[in-house]
């Protein structure tokens, strides 16, 4: 299987390896993830075993009845069921605990997930991954809440979208009877937002029928915090680890840096809800869901160093799994995703959204470049960020210049003077430090009075306006030194946030003028703008699924969002503007618990295709890769007349179409249920797409409320289509009594569905490739290489295999590689002559990108045009599995090794390919490859390519 750290996720769908999974996978009822190379390094491990868990279980065993809840029920973790199955569980759980040897355990799973985190060492990683029973192993990793404000209290909501947002919205009850589980940074109780008359706990299930969670307690925290409002509240620090938490945070679920507390409210706080930062009256704000409850699941903690901060995965899955185990409708989750990580959290999703839960993602905040929408899996709903209502502001520089920047204040500051915070440098600090205004290292003598030009960078932006504050300074122009979001935060004085290209002119001036002087003038109220994607927001397509699942599937606001905060961290505050797609999924939660009181009876998938059906769509340049199906908007959610709802557990019946790699035609197939009271007829159309041919079939339905009908979508690439690049459409279902039901649709064709491999002999002097065509026409081709390389004979020891220490020993050999500028490709191939099992491993920067490791004797990694740079090569022989016990000698087996670096530009007078083919869209074509004086001592290797395609492409070794 091949694996790879963040560093090499971009390589994911472009790496080919030739080999199978070292471990089997669970099958559908326990989830789906791939798992992650062991390695001898002890650290805390989650171990997932393949037994369904309670949300998923569908009663196949003798004498145990299913836990899986029906639609519009809670998962009853206290059930008889439940309980007799949560101890078959506790055995195999057990078993393997025992063959271990028992060791340290942090979490058990057992709703979301089957399994448990324990601390491992290499040897009992390795162990466990060899155990029957066992689906995946793979270790804490730790991830970011996604939220561009650095530690700086990540913030919640935004503002104007909530605040014209009805408390109650007339179609339906503002979520009452739901519960929102919000997975983050804990939450501040004292906040408006979350007032509540006291509940005791028999109140609580009386209230929630089937909800079992608990008020915990811990540091500034007691049972009695909870209320109508929060319900329920716990933390999960053991993965973290206690004693790494940073002196402004909490032993409880009390929130320390306002993140949590920020997408609680904006999820559901109370409505009506008067907002006043510093004396600026920002109005009302209301939560998305006001009379739905909040179960708070504080998973994600801040540490001493701000870049030490996070929520790690043992914590995350502690987390989701006890959200499950309680029982609530809807999960907020604005945390980062991590790769390997990412498959087991995906897994416990995967078994929530089964249990009926809702499940609001953040999409992640890496963008605008393509392919870095966080990998969740299609029973989550992925949630990009807009921005529309803009807080601005405006600096007037001594020549008469004006720069507008993003400023979240009504005071203004006549004409001052104008000095940069390096120029005000204070005895005894850095230079860096009183460029980025470092809490002291200014001089109150040059800062009194002026407004001060401080760099971004280094510490929270809000500190710095403090430092000025401090020093007397009467305002600050916080400045971007390379491209990047600018954000409207509540300072200590007035302040206006410049874009890099403002502030090199603001730079330019004080440097030139005798007398530098500035004004900042603020625009007040929030500005209408249109509503667009911020540019932070990830975009697609999903690497992980190579673009056949559309992510994000949808949009909600995102930029300067109003909401409470944690006091510690934001002087003394309640409130607080904060953007990310943090801010945005907590609206889509609230959104679907709002659906969801509405609909008790639909699932979870129901309330996610009601919800992008009726998205409001948006013009973006990157169409639904960046926004899914619009804004969200929940009066048409709730009324959606027709859903795509789920059969079964293969969830191919999205609301959303997504085709990554289109030859010449395709055909998919959805199905629809009226949800709506009346019998009402539908007819399709299509929109967008060019360049493609598209048909509806039936492209008229007459459905009954409740019936379901089948219909089929035919999309063919046209001679003119963009071939190799996304582009963007959407199907409607247009009612006969005033629905609308609309589908983004999302297709790349592709010139050619060429084989990634083939294989060729020296002596034949030919081989032929076969190839389906995506377009009818004439198709030009280019033969890059072939190159020679030296086949290499190893001896390895087998034994455990350690990334970090590499070479080590002999049962690891390693090879650096020096890939220069326009490489086409670079290519790593080991044998085992005598079939014993072989694994291959590429690093970059003491790194591991990329893995083939399988009980193959066979191990290929093909990198597509790599980055220039160093690649380390590690080929391992495994030890063969054993039973517990003291380690054994093992013999050493011998192995070839090959490795490849191909020019771009690499041509060889040897081999000759035709440079132009005639084809026909649909058909198979053959290209033939032939050589001839290829020394045969050596080994091969060159790729054929079509049309100049950077998706089209065939590999091809010569032995």
């Amino acid at each position: 299987m091949t694996t790879q750290s963040s560093r090499g996720r971009r390589l994911q769908a472009a790496a080919a390896a030739v080999a199978v999974s070292v471990v089997t996978l669970a099958p559908p009822s326990a989830g789906s993830g791939t798992t992650e190379s062991v390695t001898s390094r002890s650290g805390v491990y989650l171990v997932a075993l393949r037994a369904a868990p309670l949300a998923s279980y569908d009663g196949h065993l003798p004498g145990l009845k299913a836990t899986t809840p029906r639609s519009g029920e809670r998962l009853r973790s206290r059930a008889p069921a439940a309980l007799a199955y949560m101890r078959h569980l506790t055995v195999g759980r057990s078993r393997v605990l025992a063959a271990l040897g028992q060791p340290e355990v942090l979490y058990t799973y057992s709703a979301a997930l089957n399994g448990f985190a324990a601390r491992l060492s290499g040897d009992q990683a390795a162990l466990a991954a060899s155990l029957p029973g066992v689906v995946s192993v793979t270790s804490s990793q730790k991830a970011r809440l996604d939220s561009v404000n650095p530690r700086q209290a990540p913030i919640p909501p935004h503002a104007a979208p909530l605040a014209a947002t009805p408390a109650a919205p007339a179609a339906g009850p503002g979520g009452r009877g739901t519960v929102i589980g919000v997975i983050d940074s804990g939450v501040w109780p004292e906040n408006p937002s979350f007032a509540g008359v006291p509940l005791r706990r028999v109140d609580v299930r009386r209230t929630y029928p089937g909800f079992g969670g608990s008020c915990g307690s811990g540091e500034d925290w007691s049972d009695d915090l909870c209320n109508a409002k929060v319900i329920a509240a716990r933390h999960f620090v053991k993965g973290f680890g206690a004693d790494s938490l940073s002196a402004a945070d909490f032993l409880s679920p009390r929130d320390g840096s306002g993140h949590g507390s920020h997408t609680a409210a904006t999820a559901a706080g109370n409505a009506g809800i008067d907002v006043t930062i510093d004396g600026q009256d920002f109005g009302r704000i209301a939560g998305a869901a006001p009379e739905a409850a909040l179960s708070v699941y504080k998973a994600c903690w801040t540490a001493p160093d701000p870049r030490d901060d996070g929520c790690t995965t043992a914590d995350t899955v502690a987390a989701i799994d006890a959200a499950v185990r309680d029982g609530v409708d809807v999960i907020s989750y604005s945390i980062g995703a991590g790769d390997a990580a990412t498959s087991v959290i995906d897994q416990a999703f995967r078994n929530a959204a089964r249990a009926g839960i809702f499940i609001a993602a953040s999409a992640g905040d890496e963008g605008p470049r393509p392919s870095t929408v966080a990998g969740h899996g299609p029973w989550v709903t992925t949630v990009a960020a807009t921005s529309g209502h803009q807080f601005e502001g405006t600096v007037v520089l001594g020549n008469g210049d004006r720069y507008v920047g993003s400023m979240a204040s009504t005071r203004s500051v006549r004409r001052a003077p104008l000095v940069s915070g390096v120029d005000a440098r204070n005895a005894g600090s850095s230079q860096v430090e009183a460029r980025r205004c470092y809490p002291g290292a200014l001089d109150a003598r040059l800062v009194d009075g002026a407004v001060v030009v401080c760099e971004r960078g280094g510490t929270p932006r809000v500190s710095k306006s403090v430092t000025v504050d401090d020093a007397g300074g009467a305002a600050m122009l916080l400045v971007n030194t390379a491209p990047g979001s600018t954000d409207a935060d509540v300072h200590a004085v007035p302040a206006v946030h410049l874009e890099a290209d403002a502030a090199m002119k603001v730079r330019s001036y004080l440097a030139t003028a005798s007398r530098p002087t500035a004004a900042v003038r603020p625009s007040g109220d929030a500005s209408p703008a249109p509503v667009t994607v911020a540019d932070f927001s990830s975009r697609g397509p999903d690497l992980a699924r190579s673009g056949n699942l559309l992510k994000p599937d949808i949009a909600a606001p995102g930029v300067a969002v109003v909401s409470a905060v944690a006091p510690p961290s934001n002087a003394g505050r309640l409130w607080g503007l904060a953007s990310g797609t943090s801010m945005a999924a907590p609206q889509v939660a609230g959104f679907a618990a709002v659906v969801m009181s509405a609909h008790r009876d639909w699932s979870a998938s129901a309330v996610k295709s009601a919800l992008v059906t009726a998205a409001s769509p948006l013009d973006t340049s990157d169409g639904p890769l960046a926004v899914g199906a619009g804004l969200a908007d929940l009066r048409g959610a709730l009324d959606p007349g027709l859903v795509y709802d789920q059969n079964g557990r293969a969830w191919s019946n999205q609301p959303s179409v997504a085709v990554g790699n289109l030859v010449a035609r395709t055909t998919t197939t959805r199905r629809l249920t009226n949800v709506s009271s009346r019998t009402e007829t539908y007819a399709a159309s299509l929109s967008g797409l060019p360049g493609l041919s598209t048909t509806v079939d039936p492209a008229v339905m007459t459905l009954a409320p409740g019936q379901s009908r089948s219909f089929s979508i035919t999309l063919a690439a046209r001679r003119m289509a963009r071939y190799d690049r996304f582009v963007g459409g959407a199907l409607t279902w247009s009612g006969s009594h005033g629905h609308q039901v609309t589908s983004p649709i999302a297709v790349r064709p592709h010139y050619v569905k060429a084989p990634q491999e083939v294989r060729g002999s020296a002596s034949r002097g030919s081989l032929t490739l076969r190839s389906r065509a995506g377009v009818t026409g004439t198709l030009s081709t280019t033969l890059v290489g072939p190159v020679p390389a030296r086949p290499r004979a190893l001896s390895l020891q087998q034994g455990r295999f350690d990334p970090l220490v590499g070479a080590a020993g002999s049962a690891s050999w390693t090879r650096r590689y020096a890939v220069p500028k326009r490489t086409a490709a670079v290519r790593f191939e080991v044998t085992s002559p005598q079939g014993h099992d072989v694994n291959l491993y590429v690093d970059r920067d003491g790194e591991t990108i990329v893995s083939a490791e399988s009980p193959a004797a066979r191990e290929v990694i093909t990198l597509p045009t790599p980055d220039p740079g160093d690649y380390d090569i590690h080929v391992h022989a495994p030890a063969p599995r054993a039973p517990a016990g003291p380690a054994r000698p093992q013999p050493a087996i011998s192995a070839r090794f090959t490795g490849w670096v191909l020019p771009a530009a690499a041509r060889s007078s040897a081999a000759s390919a035709p440079r132009q083919v005639d084809v026909t869209g649909g058909r198979v074509f053959a290209v033939p490859v032939r050589w001839s004086s290829l020394d045969p001592s050596r080994r091969w290797f060159g790729q054929l390519r079509y049309q100049d395609s950077a998706t089209s492409v065939s590999s091809f070794t010569v032995n």
